[in-house]
Protein backbone atom coordinates (compact mmCIF):
# COMPACT_ATOMS: atom_id res chain seq x y z
CA UNK A 1 0.00 0.00 0.00
CA UNK A 2 1.41 3.38 -1.14
CA UNK A 3 0.60 6.49 0.65
CA UNK A 4 1.61 9.96 -0.66
CA UNK A 5 2.06 12.72 1.91
CA UNK A 6 2.54 16.58 0.96
CA UNK A 7 3.12 19.13 3.12
CA UNK A 8 4.30 22.73 2.49
CA UNK A 9 7.62 24.60 3.24
CA UNK A 10 7.57 27.81 2.78
CA UNK A 11 4.82 27.69 -0.17
CA UNK A 12 6.89 25.06 -1.51
CA UNK A 13 4.88 21.21 -2.04
CA UNK A 14 7.00 18.06 -1.00
CA UNK A 15 5.71 15.81 -1.34
CA UNK A 16 6.86 12.23 0.16
CA UNK A 17 6.48 8.31 -0.77
CA UNK A 18 5.75 6.58 1.80
CA UNK A 19 5.22 2.50 2.02
CA UNK A 20 3.46 0.76 4.53
CA UNK A 21 3.40 -3.14 4.59
CA UNK A 22 -0.09 -4.39 4.77
CA UNK A 23 -0.82 -8.41 4.73
CA UNK A 24 -2.74 -8.55 1.23
CA UNK A 25 0.86 -7.01 -0.86
CA UNK A 26 2.97 -9.48 -2.14
CA UNK A 27 6.53 -9.72 -1.16
CA UNK A 28 7.53 -8.98 -4.65
CA UNK A 29 4.91 -6.17 -4.74
CA UNK A 30 6.69 -4.72 -1.50
CA UNK A 31 10.27 -5.32 -2.32
CA UNK A 32 9.77 -3.52 -5.76
CA UNK A 33 8.22 -0.12 -4.19
CA UNK A 34 11.01 -0.40 -1.32
CA UNK A 35 13.84 -0.81 -4.23
CA UNK A 36 12.21 2.19 -6.18
CA UNK A 37 12.11 4.06 -3.18
CA UNK A 38 15.79 3.37 -2.38
CA UNK A 39 16.55 4.35 -5.62
CA UNK A 40 14.56 7.56 -5.25
CA UNK A 41 17.02 8.27 -2.16
CA UNK A 42 19.80 8.00 -4.00
CA UNK A 43 19.12 10.25 -6.52
CA UNK A 44 17.99 13.14 -3.51
CA UNK A 45 21.44 12.37 -1.88
CA UNK A 46 23.51 12.67 -4.87
CA UNK A 47 21.49 16.52 -5.52
CA UNK A 48 21.94 16.76 -1.79
CA UNK A 49 25.69 16.85 -1.65
CA UNK A 50 25.91 18.33 -4.90
CA UNK A 51 24.74 21.49 -2.73
CA UNK A 52 27.64 21.24 -0.55
CA UNK A 53 29.88 22.83 -3.32
CA UNK A 54 27.80 26.31 -3.08
CA UNK A 55 29.66 27.44 -0.35
CA UNK A 56 33.48 26.37 -1.79
CA UNK A 57 33.26 27.27 -5.08
CA UNK A 58 33.62 31.25 -6.32
CA UNK A 59 31.19 32.08 -8.97
CA UNK A 60 33.58 33.56 -11.24
CA UNK A 61 35.20 30.19 -11.67
CA UNK A 62 31.85 28.30 -12.02
CA UNK A 63 28.54 29.57 -11.30
CA UNK A 64 26.43 26.34 -11.56
CA UNK A 65 26.74 24.96 -8.07
CA UNK A 66 25.80 28.56 -6.22
CA UNK A 67 21.80 28.29 -7.44
CA UNK A 68 21.80 24.87 -5.66
CA UNK A 69 22.41 25.78 -2.48
CA UNK A 70 19.15 27.36 -2.42
CA UNK A 71 17.69 23.92 -1.96
CA UNK A 72 20.08 23.22 0.70
CA UNK A 73 16.90 23.52 3.34
CA UNK A 74 14.01 21.64 1.22
CA UNK A 75 16.60 18.72 0.27
CA UNK A 76 17.34 18.96 4.14
CA UNK A 77 13.70 18.04 5.11
CA UNK A 78 13.28 15.48 2.65
CA UNK A 79 16.35 13.23 3.90
CA UNK A 80 15.33 13.57 7.21
CA UNK A 81 11.97 11.98 5.79
CA UNK A 82 13.89 9.33 4.34
CA UNK A 83 15.86 8.82 7.18
CA UNK A 84 13.03 8.14 9.42
CA UNK A 85 10.81 6.05 6.78
CA UNK A 86 14.24 3.55 6.76
CA UNK A 87 13.87 3.52 10.65
CA UNK A 88 10.13 3.26 10.73
CA UNK A 89 11.21 -0.06 8.40
CA UNK A 90 14.07 -1.07 10.55
CA UNK A 91 16.68 -0.60 7.77
CA UNK A 92 19.85 0.50 7.00
CA UNK A 93 18.94 2.49 4.63
CA UNK A 94 18.37 5.40 7.47
CA UNK A 95 22.23 5.33 7.51
CA UNK A 96 22.58 6.76 3.78
CA UNK A 97 20.70 9.92 4.52
CA UNK A 98 22.08 10.24 8.29
CA UNK A 99 25.62 10.10 6.88
CA UNK A 100 25.02 12.23 4.07
CA UNK A 101 23.64 14.92 6.31
CA UNK A 102 26.72 14.50 9.13
CA UNK A 103 29.18 15.06 6.42
CA UNK A 104 27.49 18.44 5.58
CA UNK A 105 27.66 19.09 9.20
CA UNK A 106 29.19 22.98 8.81
CA UNK A 107 26.45 23.91 6.47
CA UNK A 108 23.49 22.44 8.46
CA UNK A 109 25.00 24.53 11.88
CA UNK A 110 25.42 27.65 9.52
CA UNK A 111 21.29 26.98 8.10
CA UNK A 112 19.78 25.60 11.26
CA UNK A 113 20.09 27.31 14.63
CA UNK A 114 20.08 25.16 17.46
CA UNK A 115 19.04 26.79 20.75
CA UNK A 116 21.35 24.06 22.91
CA UNK A 117 21.31 26.59 26.50
CA UNK A 118 18.68 27.26 28.44
CA UNK A 119 16.33 30.35 27.92
CA UNK A 120 17.43 31.69 31.02
CA UNK A 121 21.45 31.31 31.06
CA UNK A 122 22.45 33.77 28.81
CA UNK A 123 20.94 37.06 30.70
CA UNK A 124 23.17 39.98 30.91
CA UNK A 125 24.01 41.07 34.79
CA UNK A 126 23.08 44.36 35.95
CA UNK A 127 26.56 46.19 35.09
CA UNK A 128 26.88 44.58 31.55
CA UNK A 129 28.06 46.85 28.82
CA UNK A 130 25.30 45.55 25.93
CA UNK A 131 24.62 47.25 22.63
CA UNK A 132 21.61 46.66 20.14
CA UNK A 133 22.37 46.40 16.38
CA UNK A 134 19.55 46.75 13.71
CA UNK A 135 19.97 46.06 10.50
CA UNK A 136 16.78 46.50 7.83
CA UNK A 137 16.23 46.35 4.48
CA UNK A 138 13.35 49.22 4.00
CA UNK A 139 12.31 48.54 0.82
CA UNK A 140 12.51 52.86 0.42
CA UNK A 141 10.05 52.89 2.83
CA UNK A 142 7.37 51.54 0.40
CA UNK A 143 7.96 54.12 -1.89
CA UNK A 144 6.21 52.63 -4.73
CA UNK A 145 3.43 51.00 -3.14
CA UNK A 146 1.69 54.84 -3.19
CA UNK A 147 -1.44 54.11 -1.45
CA UNK A 148 0.26 52.67 1.60
CA UNK A 149 3.89 54.49 1.05
CA UNK A 150 3.00 57.10 4.06
CA UNK A 151 1.21 53.98 6.46
CA UNK A 152 4.18 51.75 5.88
CA UNK A 153 6.82 54.46 6.69
CA UNK A 154 4.54 55.37 10.00
CA UNK A 155 4.72 51.34 10.97
CA UNK A 156 8.53 51.37 10.68
CA UNK A 157 9.51 54.96 12.64
CA UNK A 158 7.32 53.41 15.23
CA UNK A 159 9.08 49.87 15.71
CA UNK A 160 12.05 51.86 15.82
CA UNK A 161 10.79 53.81 18.46
CA UNK A 162 9.52 51.07 20.18
CA UNK A 163 12.83 48.77 19.61
CA UNK A 164 15.41 51.81 20.56
CA UNK A 165 18.57 50.29 18.68
CA UNK A 166 21.76 52.08 19.42
CA UNK A 167 22.74 51.46 15.72
CA UNK A 168 20.75 50.68 12.88
CA UNK A 169 21.93 49.80 9.66
CA UNK A 170 19.65 50.77 6.66
CA UNK A 171 19.73 49.46 3.00
CA UNK A 172 17.19 50.39 0.50
CA UNK A 173 17.33 53.75 2.27
CA UNK A 174 15.63 56.75 1.03
CA UNK A 175 15.20 59.98 1.91
CA UNK A 176 13.48 63.46 0.17
CA UNK A 177 15.07 66.60 1.35
CA UNK A 178 12.52 68.74 3.11
CA UNK A 179 9.57 67.17 2.48
CA UNK A 180 6.97 64.71 4.79
CA UNK A 181 9.81 61.81 3.62
CA UNK A 182 13.11 63.42 4.62
CA UNK A 183 13.50 60.69 6.59
CA UNK A 184 17.17 61.39 7.48
CA UNK A 185 16.12 64.74 9.36
CA UNK A 186 12.75 62.21 10.98
CA UNK A 187 15.71 59.60 12.47
CA UNK A 188 18.01 62.21 13.30
CA UNK A 189 16.20 64.39 15.16
CA UNK A 190 12.57 62.68 16.09
CA UNK A 191 14.38 59.25 16.87
CA UNK A 192 17.04 60.51 18.10
CA UNK A 193 20.02 59.44 16.40
CA UNK A 194 22.38 62.37 16.04
CA UNK A 195 25.04 60.68 14.72
CA UNK A 196 24.97 59.42 11.38
CA UNK A 197 25.88 58.49 7.22
CA UNK A 198 23.82 58.26 4.29
CA UNK A 199 25.95 57.23 1.33
CA UNK A 200 23.75 57.76 -2.21
CA UNK A 201 23.75 55.50 -4.55
CA UNK A 202 20.77 57.72 -6.84
CA UNK A 203 20.20 60.97 -6.60
CA UNK A 204 17.07 62.18 -8.91
CA UNK A 205 15.95 66.31 -8.99
CA UNK A 206 18.80 66.86 -6.27
CA UNK A 207 16.23 66.32 -3.66
CA UNK A 208 15.77 62.46 -4.25
CA UNK A 209 18.12 60.10 -2.85
CA UNK A 210 18.17 56.33 -3.02
CA UNK A 211 21.27 54.42 -0.74
CA UNK A 212 22.23 52.89 2.36
CA UNK A 213 22.72 54.75 5.45
CA UNK A 214 23.65 54.22 9.41
CA UNK A 215 22.38 55.67 12.46
CA UNK A 216 23.94 55.71 15.80
CA UNK A 217 22.91 57.09 19.43
CA UNK A 218 27.53 56.64 19.60
CA UNK A 219 29.84 59.40 17.67
CA UNK A 220 31.62 57.82 15.02
CA UNK A 221 34.19 59.22 12.82
CA UNK A 222 36.35 57.84 9.32
CA UNK A 223 33.33 57.20 7.38
CA UNK A 224 33.98 55.63 4.51
CA UNK A 225 32.59 54.32 0.94
CA UNK A 226 33.37 51.42 -0.46
CA UNK A 227 32.73 50.49 -3.97
CA UNK A 228 32.60 47.16 -5.60
CA UNK A 229 32.97 48.56 -9.33
CA UNK A 230 30.35 45.88 -10.74
CA UNK A 231 27.19 47.75 -9.98
CA UNK A 232 26.19 50.96 -9.27
CA UNK A 233 23.16 50.42 -7.04
CA UNK A 234 24.95 48.02 -4.69
CA UNK A 235 27.88 49.62 -2.18
CA UNK A 236 28.88 49.12 1.26
CA UNK A 237 30.22 52.27 3.97
CA UNK A 238 31.87 51.46 7.68
CA UNK A 239 32.43 54.37 10.12
CA UNK A 240 34.80 53.98 13.36
CA UNK A 241 32.85 53.79 15.73
CA UNK A 242 33.36 54.93 19.63
CA UNK A 243 31.22 52.15 21.75
CA UNK A 244 32.38 51.89 25.62
CA UNK A 245 35.46 53.40 25.39
CA UNK A 246 36.37 50.86 22.59
CA UNK A 247 36.66 51.79 19.19
CA UNK A 248 34.57 49.51 16.46
CA UNK A 249 34.55 49.24 12.95
CA UNK A 250 30.69 48.97 11.53
CA UNK A 251 30.48 48.39 8.02
CA UNK A 252 26.82 47.96 6.67
CA UNK A 253 26.33 46.95 2.92
CA UNK A 254 23.78 45.68 0.22
CA UNK A 255 24.93 42.95 -2.13
CA UNK A 256 23.97 42.01 -5.60
CA UNK A 257 19.95 41.80 -6.20
CA UNK A 258 18.80 38.97 -8.25
CA UNK A 259 16.02 40.96 -10.13
CA UNK A 260 13.79 38.39 -10.48
CA UNK A 261 10.55 40.53 -11.95
CA UNK A 262 7.08 39.53 -10.84
CA UNK A 263 6.73 36.97 -14.18
CA UNK A 264 9.77 35.41 -13.17
CA UNK A 265 8.60 34.69 -9.29
CA UNK A 266 5.27 33.97 -10.67
CA UNK A 267 6.64 31.40 -12.61
CA UNK A 268 9.08 29.95 -10.41
CA UNK A 269 5.31 29.45 -7.99
CA UNK A 270 3.81 27.80 -10.64
CA UNK A 271 6.53 25.53 -12.30
CA UNK A 272 4.42 22.27 -12.52
CA UNK A 273 1.27 23.93 -14.33
CA UNK A 274 3.66 25.76 -16.69
CA UNK A 275 5.41 22.87 -18.12
CA UNK A 276 2.19 21.48 -18.85
CA UNK A 277 0.59 24.48 -20.74
CA UNK A 278 3.43 26.21 -21.92
CA UNK A 279 5.33 24.59 -25.51
CA UNK A 280 8.73 23.53 -25.09
CA UNK A 281 10.33 27.08 -26.69
CA UNK A 282 8.22 29.14 -24.31
CA UNK A 283 9.22 26.78 -21.07
CA UNK A 284 12.89 27.01 -21.83
CA UNK A 285 12.84 30.66 -22.30
CA UNK A 286 11.60 31.09 -19.25
CA UNK A 287 14.29 29.07 -17.66
CA UNK A 288 16.79 30.62 -19.63
CA UNK A 289 16.01 34.45 -18.83
CA UNK A 290 15.86 33.46 -15.01
CA UNK A 291 19.10 31.06 -14.99
CA UNK A 292 20.63 34.18 -16.88
CA UNK A 293 19.91 36.76 -13.86
CA UNK A 294 20.91 34.36 -11.70
CA UNK A 295 24.45 33.52 -12.88
CA UNK A 296 24.86 37.88 -12.89
CA UNK A 297 24.00 37.95 -9.68
CA UNK A 298 26.09 35.31 -8.17
CA UNK A 299 29.20 36.52 -9.75
CA UNK A 300 28.44 39.80 -9.17
CA UNK A 301 27.98 39.16 -5.46
CA UNK A 302 31.45 37.30 -5.59
CA UNK A 303 33.10 39.32 -6.54
CA UNK A 304 31.56 42.39 -4.05
CA UNK A 305 31.82 39.43 -0.92
CA UNK A 306 35.59 39.03 -2.18
CA UNK A 307 36.24 42.96 -2.20
CA UNK A 308 34.36 43.42 1.35
CA UNK A 309 36.02 40.53 2.92
CA UNK A 310 39.78 41.86 1.92
CA UNK A 311 38.73 45.20 3.39
CA UNK A 312 37.21 43.69 6.67
CA UNK A 313 40.64 41.15 7.31
CA UNK A 314 42.38 44.89 7.02
CA UNK A 315 40.40 46.98 9.30
CA UNK A 316 42.54 47.42 12.98
CA UNK A 317 39.75 47.13 15.02
CA UNK A 318 36.89 44.43 16.01
CA UNK A 319 34.48 44.00 13.18
CA UNK A 320 30.07 44.32 12.91
CA UNK A 321 28.88 43.81 9.47
CA UNK A 322 25.32 44.09 8.78
CA UNK A 323 23.41 43.94 5.80
CA UNK A 324 21.55 42.18 3.37
CA UNK A 325 23.51 39.96 1.62
CA UNK A 326 20.77 38.83 -0.99
CA UNK A 327 22.28 35.07 -0.19
CA UNK A 328 21.64 32.14 2.00
CA UNK A 329 24.16 30.64 4.69
CA UNK A 330 24.43 27.88 1.98
CA UNK A 331 26.64 30.29 -0.26
CA UNK A 332 30.34 31.04 -1.40
CA UNK A 333 29.11 34.75 -0.18
CA UNK A 334 28.37 34.06 3.61
CA UNK A 335 31.72 31.78 3.75
CA UNK A 336 33.37 34.83 2.57
CA UNK A 337 32.08 37.44 4.91
CA UNK A 338 31.64 35.08 7.89
CA UNK A 339 35.38 34.42 8.54
CA UNK A 340 36.67 35.40 11.72
CA UNK A 341 33.02 36.70 12.48
CA UNK A 342 30.90 35.07 14.63
CA UNK A 343 26.86 35.21 13.03
CA UNK A 344 24.74 36.71 15.89
CA UNK A 345 21.61 34.57 14.99
CA UNK A 346 23.53 31.35 15.54
CA UNK A 347 23.81 32.26 19.01
CA UNK A 348 20.54 33.16 20.23
CA UNK A 349 18.13 32.29 16.81
CA UNK A 350 16.21 28.98 16.66
CA UNK A 351 15.40 27.22 13.25
CA UNK A 352 16.16 28.31 10.27
CA UNK A 353 15.13 32.34 10.55
CA UNK A 354 13.68 33.23 7.21
CA UNK A 355 14.05 37.12 6.88
CA UNK A 356 12.95 37.30 3.25
CA UNK A 357 8.76 37.85 3.98
CA UNK A 358 7.63 37.69 0.04
CA UNK A 359 8.32 35.84 -3.19
CA UNK A 360 8.30 31.79 -3.64
CA UNK A 361 10.36 30.69 -1.13
CA UNK A 362 10.56 32.99 2.19
CA UNK A 363 12.39 30.81 4.39
CA UNK A 364 15.57 32.51 3.27
CA UNK A 365 17.66 34.15 5.66
CA UNK A 366 19.21 36.44 3.59
CA UNK A 367 19.74 39.62 6.07
CA UNK A 368 22.70 39.50 8.63
CA UNK A 369 24.44 40.89 11.71
CA UNK A 370 28.03 39.44 12.02
CA UNK A 371 30.04 40.53 15.03
CA UNK A 372 33.65 40.18 16.46
CA UNK A 373 34.09 36.82 18.09
CA UNK A 374 35.04 38.90 21.60
CA UNK A 375 31.49 39.85 21.58
CA UNK A 376 29.17 37.39 23.65
CA UNK A 377 25.17 37.42 22.01
CA UNK A 378 22.68 37.61 24.53
CA UNK A 379 19.41 38.28 22.20
CA UNK A 380 18.56 37.98 18.83
CA UNK A 381 15.26 39.23 17.02
CA UNK A 382 13.28 38.71 13.86
CA UNK A 383 10.55 41.40 14.04
CA UNK A 384 7.86 39.33 11.51
CA UNK A 385 4.67 40.77 13.18
CA UNK A 386 3.90 42.57 10.48
CA UNK A 387 4.74 41.93 7.03
CA UNK A 388 3.54 44.65 4.69
CA UNK A 389 5.94 46.35 6.29
CA UNK A 390 9.20 45.68 3.75
CA UNK A 391 9.92 42.57 2.19
CA UNK A 392 12.35 41.91 4.49
CA UNK A 393 12.24 41.63 8.32
CA UNK A 394 14.54 43.70 10.74
CA UNK A 395 16.84 41.69 12.84
CA UNK A 396 18.20 42.98 16.11
CA UNK A 397 21.16 41.67 17.65
CA UNK A 398 22.00 42.34 21.33
CA UNK A 399 25.43 41.92 22.59
CA UNK A 400 27.87 42.46 24.99
CA UNK A 401 31.48 44.20 25.14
Amino acid sequence: MIIIGTFTYSKVAITTLFIFTVPNCSMSIRNFFKSMIFRVNIIVVIVFLCTYLAPYISPQTWWIPAPMGLAYPFLLIINVCFMFFWLYRRSRYALLSLVVMALGWILLHNSFAFRLTSWTSNVPKADSLLVKVMSYNVKNFDLYNWTKNSESRDKMMELIRQEKPDIICFQEFYSQDDTLFDNVKYISEQLKYPYYQFEKTLTLRKTNHWGIALFSRYPFSNSRRIEFGNSEQNIAMSVDAVIHNDTVRLYNTHLQSTHLGNRDIKYVENIGDNIETKNTSEHLKSLGNIAEKLRGAYIKRGVQANKLATDLARSPYKNILCGDFNDTPVSYTYRTLSKNLQDSYLRDGIGFGGTYSLGPLPAFRIDYVLIDTSFMVHNFDIIDSDKNRSDHYPIISTFEF
